[in-house]
């Protein structure tokens, strides 16, 4: 089983992305579109990063205390990592890709994280006053889940396109990387930026995800076509298992968490992170429904609630205290 080949242009299709996903029980029956009409989408959407002018967040930044500084370092830190993983490496699905259509969309998909990493360094040089790029050794994603992602992108080039790999590798990019970790952490950061008064950080992030829910839209059809077939058991193994690893990334048990010494601020600093670990659940509950794999709710709950546990209890034994989320507990 192939992702869709369709070539008609259908631009009437519904662009379902990371702001509409629903989990209703109409949802799975939503039309999702062809790779053709999320690339008229693409020609439709173009934006500029000299048109956002980052550096009008400069003075602003400025002003920000040390705390909520690096919150959103923390978080642009991890959005930048991501964007150029995958800029470097989504090469491969294209070259892969099952039709023309796939190929020519994918394209687009390239030059569009290309772009949100150029979005993301040009911020961190001209708004916050960094010249250093974002540090991938401090970045969760990049230590617990690009190893996986990169080995299956290997298994697609040395199996010369195999259906299977090439599926795996859509499940972990558009549906796990886009679809769970990078949209929660994509609202929530904007939701932040709106809240310090930074308007060129908050245009920025709500033209990075329209643009990722484009992508997470072709994940999404290409997800439902492959469990249509044979590879039904598979996909719904590998998105298991990026739920799981979602959840550790969250915790990132390896890494010292900021825990204010005072009551209310360590409350304010769980508050803010079990947001996050919330709305990264919903996100992979949400999708379930659209990708052909409703029955997969109780099991995603369960790994999901079980790994954030343990993550917190492996924590709390390489640090020797609770992580701040336990703490405020």
């Amino acid at each position: 089983m192939t992702a869709t080949n369709e070539t008609t242009t259908n631009e009437t299709a519904p662009v379902v992305g990371l702001l509409d996903v629903e989990d209703t029980p109409g949802a799975r029956d939503s039309r999702l579109p062809p790779p053709r009409a999320l690339y008229n989408q693409w020609e439709k959407q173009q934006w500029a990063i000299a048109q956002v002018n980052v550096g009008r967040d400069r003075e602003q930044w400025e002003t920000l205390r040390p705390f909520a500084r690096q919150e959103l370092l923390g978080a642009l830190n991890e959005l930048e990592t991501g964007e150029v993983f995958v800029s470097r490496t989504l090469s491969t699905l294209v070259g892969f890709a099952p039709s023309d259509p796939d190929r020519l969309f994918l394209s687009t998909q390239v030059a569009d994280e290309a772009r949100h990493a150029q979005f993301f360094q040009d911020y961190r040089l001209d708004a916050v006053g960094l010249e250093d790029a974002a540090d991938e050794d401090d970045s969760a994603y990049a230590q617990l889940f690009e190893p996986t992602l990169r080995s299956s992108l290997e298994q697609v080039a040395a199996t010369g396109g195999d259906v299977g790999w090439w599926h795996t590798a859509v499940v972990e990019y558009h549906l796990v990387t886009e679809g769970i970790l990078a949209a929660a952490a994509l609202h929530l950061t904007r939701r932040i930026a709106r809240r310090f008064q930074l308007p060129a950080l908050e245009e920025g992030l709500g033209n990075v995800i329209r643009d990722e829910s484009r992508h997470f839209t072709y994940g999404l059809a290409a997800t439902r076509q492959a469990v249509e077939g044979p590879l039904r058991d598979r996909i719904a193994q590998v998105y298991l298992n990026g739920v799981e690893a979602s959840a550790r990334i969250m915790v990132n048990p390896q890494r010292k968490s900021a825990a204010p010494v005072l009551r209310p601020a360590l409350l304010q600093r769980a508050a803010l992170l079990s947001t996050q670990w919330d709305l990264t659940r919903t996100r992979a509950l949400r999708q379930l429904r659209l990708m052909g794999l409703p029955e997969l709710r109780d099991d995603t709950e369960k790994i999901w609630d079980r790994t954030l546990e343990t993550a917190l209890s492996e924590y709390a034994d390489v640090w020797g205290t609770p992580h701040p989320v336990a703490a405020a507990r």
